[in-house]
């Protein structure tokens, strides 16, 4: 089938170009071929000849990572409601928590010979990320699970040095770094059933607590090259292992999958460990005056039972299926 280029409308114009302007220069001409091939395609699907301003702005989120700056409502929260200067303001603002289609199974395991090991890369303690994992892993308690959690920013994790020597087939070891990760979080690992990783936004992608965590986890993959039966530890087979994503960020809006990119680079990366994600959850607005906690210093989640209950029902699934 050929594509016949249409001659775009004034409207659809002027918002194509009110889009290429918010980003850098030198990107915009890969934008604008994107953008004008998808609309194009959403021509002759519909059998019209012009588009108007959403529809352009939906492409754009197609193209780029649907990011904040493409809802309006942000700005209208943001300058409307001050919930960064006024208190009434900023506790009306909306928290919102998506639980994702789940594609839980009910393990093998009985629910009490389960181990789940959760992941925290946020350094707030009691924080809105810290409240949703602890509420997940109550949920899998409540299914007969057992449950432990670390905070990445409370543990020794040193920087991945490439060195690779963890590729070499004599290697006997999983890394040649002494930290928590050799001295016990890789055996940890290897003993969960599953996996839950949590992770705050922070200036548009993961915090480098968690970046540095999975830079130490490439180690582990040389165990399918290498097939060293020597060592200790075993091999992550495809099927062991499930995870959950828990992933927050401040935005107030009601676009809670503005950061839902984010979130599928986590589960590449742990399917790449050969650790199916089954389970994840997306939230958002814990901006604002108080900084996502209340005038208690407590996590503003807390006031969202509703909420909370979607993290306490994924948590439960993991464990007996969705």
């Amino acid at each position: 089938m050929i594509m016949t280029i249409s001659i775009p409308a004034q409207e659809e114009l002027e918002a194509l170009d009110e889009v290429l302007k918010r980003v850098a220069p030198i990107m915009r001409p890969r934008w604008q071929e994107k953008m004008s091939y998808l609309l194009n395609l959403t021509k002759q699907a519909r059998g019209v000849k012009t588009l108007n301003r959403e529809d352009v702005i939906k492409a754009a989120i197609f193209v780029s990572h649907p990011s904040p700056k493409w809802h309006e409502n942000t700005a209208y929260y943001r300058e409307r409601h001050g919930y960064k200067a006024k208190k009434d303001n900023y506790y009306a603002a909306p928290r919102r928590v998506k639980r994702w289609d789940s594609t839980a199974t009910k393990p093998k395991r009985p629910p009490g010979e389960m181990k789940v090991l959760a992941f925290n890369s946020s350094p707030r303690k009691g924080g809105n990320t810290d409240v949703l994992i602890d509420e997940a892993l109550r949920g899998a308690q409540a299914a007969g699970a057992q449950t432990e959690k670390y905070m990445l920013h409370y543990l020794n994790i040193k920087y991945c040095i490439g060195c690779r020597k963890c590729k070499e087939p004599n290697f006997k070891k999983i890394c040649v770094l002494k930290d928590d990760m050799t001295d016990f979080i890789y055996q940890k690992i290897f003993d969960a059933d599953i996996i839950v990783i949590g992770l705050p936004i922070y200036t548009g992608r993961e915090p480098a607590q968690l970046a540095t965590f999975f830079d130490r986890l490439d180690c582990m993959r040389r165990f399918d090259i290498n097939k060293d039966l020597k060592t200790p530890t075993k091999l992550i087979r495809r099927g062991d292992k499930t995870a959950m994503v828990i992933c927050t960020w401040g935005v107030i809006t009601d676009k809670v999958d503005v950061y839902d990119h984010i979130i599928d680079r986590m589960i590449v990366l742990l399917n790449g460990h050969r650790i199916e994600t089954v389970e994840a959850l997306s939230a958002c607005g814990f901006s604002g005056m108080l900084h996502g906690f209340d005038d208690d210093h407590k996590a503003i989640i807390l006031r969202y039972p509703d909420e909370m209950k979607k993290a306490y029902e994924a948590g439960k699934a993991l464990i007996l299926g969705k």
